[in-house]
């Protein structure tokens, strides 16, 4: 997953041409159950398979970028770029409903597991480990995260997400050879905020004022904006990924991944939308 946060304001601020200037396409995603999201400057596509066949759907992009030199010169602004951050964010996550059910579903199973979890706790070793998991809903929370990402399809397209991406920046033309041979480990993957994410719920019980639960979100991405490119940040990064939010993909996801950055890119050149599909072998 790879937020817009750490991309040049250049590309955003505005329609980004590629035929009107030789730099790259800035690429974003998302993995979900069964197939993936991609977000492009103009455009987004959303792929996945369905008997037999891959169907990449692609359409205007639902983030918004600011044009107003004025807005685009506050969203640079420490604290400020915060809000614009999670706004993109939430939009991304709306844009996507399977995404935007599986937000929800976890946040409803979150809040049924802190309640049962606080009903239980109280004296002996088994209260006090209720005590402890409702006090640090993060730890539960992360085991599940990273045993969906590890062992169902997310982690797998997860991983042809970031190798479809990586062989477009390295080789300007994303095919499932350049694909399988290019890492699934990315430097601007989403994920590498999950750090900050996890020490900031980790302080979250020893505050106890109304307005942390507001001030995290901003201790996060000003933590992410300015420690985010570091090699420290990148390692622990990319430590995540290797181990715990990435897949080595097989080819049915591969081509899902080839197949729709493939499509956005043509999206992005031609500024034509449209709905493709392509057939695969049944065997994947």
């Amino acid at each position: 997953m790879f937020p817009y946060s750490n991309v040049k304001r250049n590309v955003l601020s505005r329609k980004h041409d590629p035929q009107e200037t030789n730099e790259k396409l800035l690429f974003g995603g998302m993995a979900r159950w069964g197939g993936l999201d991609l977000f492009g400057p103009n455009y987004m596509s959303a792929a996945y398979r369905k008997d037999g066949e891959i169907r990449v759907h692609v359409e205007p992009s639902n983030i918004r970028h600011p044009e107003n030199p004025t807005v685009q010169r506050l969203a640079e602004i420490p604290i400020i770029r915060s809000f614009f951050f999670w706004a993109r964010l939430l939009m991304q996550v709306v844009g996507s409903v399977w995404t935007l059910v599986f937000f929800a579903a976890s946040m409803a199973v979150l809040w049924v597991f802190v309640s049962l979890m606080e009903m239980g706790s109280g004296a002996g070793a088994t209260g006090g480990l209720f005590g402890f998991f409702a006090a640090f809903p993060i730890v539960p929370l992360l085991v599940l995260f990273f045993a969906a990402m590890k062992f169902t399809s997310i982690g797998r397209y997860h991983g042809a997400e970031h190798k479809a991406v990586a062989a477009y920046e390295s080789y300007d033309e994303v095919t499932l050879e350049s694909a399988r041979k290019s890492s699934r480990i990315h430097p601007r993957c989403g994920t590498n905020i999950l750090a900050y994410i996890i020490l900031a719920a980790l302080i979250d019980p020893f505050i106890d004022a109304w307005w942390y639960a507001i001030a995290q979100f901003i201790l996060i991405s000003e933590a992410w904006f300015v420690l985010g490119k570091t090699r420290a940040s990148i390692a622990v990064g990319n430590f995540l990924q290797r181990y715990f939010t990435t897949t080595e993909p097989g080819r049915a996801e591969l081509e899902v991944a080839v197949e729709s950055i493939n499509a956005l890119i043509q999206a992005e050149k031609e500024k034509k939308v449209g709905e493709s599909l392509s057939t695969v072998p049944a065997r994947f």
